[in-house]
């Protein structure tokens, strides 16, 4: 289908991948060089740590051999576990590796901060700087993964390889934008009718209670076999790829700009938060009732807040690329733009337009286009924006 090598489903990418493993990098060699040598030599450590002539272990004797070594394989063995977790680049062991060089560093450090008066002058702020600079860098490692689609540890009740029903492998991901249902008088298998609904104004927890199962159905259908190009009954990575790269191109936007960027994150990211759930490999697909699977459980019962997580950063994206003029929104104009960029039909344009603008202000907002999407899938609105 045209995609790039596969990435492990759930992995960073783009600029939280650069920086997560950036950080956790200088992380495995700043702790695993000292715990090598406390291990293979701990008189040696003891005596001349960090530099001959500027012995700072000394600083707080007697020396122990026993716990010199200890000290040096348990500082080893957490280098290690930083180094995997650079490697794999998914946000779970991202996390789990920085959060536990901070339970480590952080008492490291106030320890020193109360005793740097055994060190003078230079040494002491030397100290100082080796001890911040680790903290430093697991915060930007954990900030790295802050937002990212998925959450590591979800609860799964399946063995591994299948879903939290217990599904195969290629369990059900979900499509950008579902969520409830309720009653609608145009046709829900036609996304690009724009007639605003009668059914009164309700949160969308309230609408959940309100779930047009046909309608869900038919709608994630839709998006399925939108995404599903090849037409072999499977969705994968490649899949995204191809659609956040097909709307890059009728914006004339390439993927190494920053709004490219944003594109593809949101797009993957949205497949690694699917794919993550479903617990699948780099090569892993997702058939039609798996998609339709994970969609209810994973965005369609969290309501607004699934929407928030998995949609919004791709609204934004595109918003962003719609909007010429930057300031923030999509007037009808641009919105012509976007409604060519995803495939509908340019004529469509203006009364959908109409049927999102909520406050009639003459301009779309993230706000808006998030609700709208979630208002396509309760079949509430026949506006399908991805």
């Amino acid at each position: 289908m045209g995609h790039t090598c596969p990435v492990p489903a759930g992995r960073l990418t783009g600029a939280r991948l650069l920086w997560a493993r950036g950080a956790l990098a200088a992380l495995a060699l700043g702790e695993g060089l000292p715990g090598a040598w406390a291990l293979g030599r701990p008189r040696g450590f003891y005596d001349a740590f960090p530099l001959p002539g500027h012995s700072w272990v000394a600083l707080f004797p007697p020396y122990n051999e026993h716990l010199v070594r200890d000290f040096g394989a348990a500082v080893l063995a957490m280098a290690a576990v930083i180094g995997w977790a650079a490697w794999s680049a998914l946000p779970g062991p991202v996390r789990a590796a920085a959060t536990a060089l901070l339970v480590f560093s952080v008492p490291h450090l106030a320890f020193h901060l109360a005793h740097l008066g055994r060190a003078d002058g230079v040494e002491a702020v030397a100290q100082l700087l080796s001890l911040v600079l680790p903290v430093v860098l697991a915060v930007t490692a954990l900030a790295a993964t802050a937002g990212a689609a998925g959450r590591d540890g979800a609860a799964r009740t399946g063995p591994p390889g299948t879903t939290g029903s217990g599904t195969p492998e290629t369990a059900g991901a979900a499509a950008p934008g579902t969520t409830r249902a309720a009653a609608h008088t145009t046709d829900p298998t036609d996304p690009h009718t724009t007639t605003r609904s009668n059914t009164p104004t309700e949160t969308p927890r309230e609408r959940g209670t309100q779930m047009t199962t046909s309608v869900q159905a038919q709608r994630l259908d839709r998006r399925f076999e939108l995404w599903d190009s090849n037409g072999d009954g499977r969705i994968d990575r490649g899949d995204w790829e191809a659609e956040a790269h097909r709307i890059l191109k009728s914006f004339q936007e390439t993927p190494a700009s920053p709004k490219g960027q944003a594109l593809l994150e949101a797009y993957l990211g949205m497949w690694s938060y699917l794919a993550e759930h479903a617990q699948l490999g780099p090569n892993g697909s997702l058939d039609r009732a798996q998609f339709h699977a994970l969609v209810s459980e994973h965005i369609l019962d969290r309501g607004k807040e699934g929407f928030d997580e998995v949609l919004r950063p791709t609204v934004t994206a595109i918003l962003g690329l719609a909007d010429t003029d930057g300031d923030g929104h999509v007037d009808p104009k641009e919105f012509r733009a976007w409604i060519k960029a995803i495939g509908a039909e340019e004529s469509t344009a203006d009364e959908a337009f109409r049927a999102i603008d909520a406050n009639d202000d003459g301009r779309l907002s993230v706000d808006e286009l998030v609700e709208s999407v979630h208002r396509y899938h309760a079949g509430e609105l026949d506006v399908a924006l991805l």
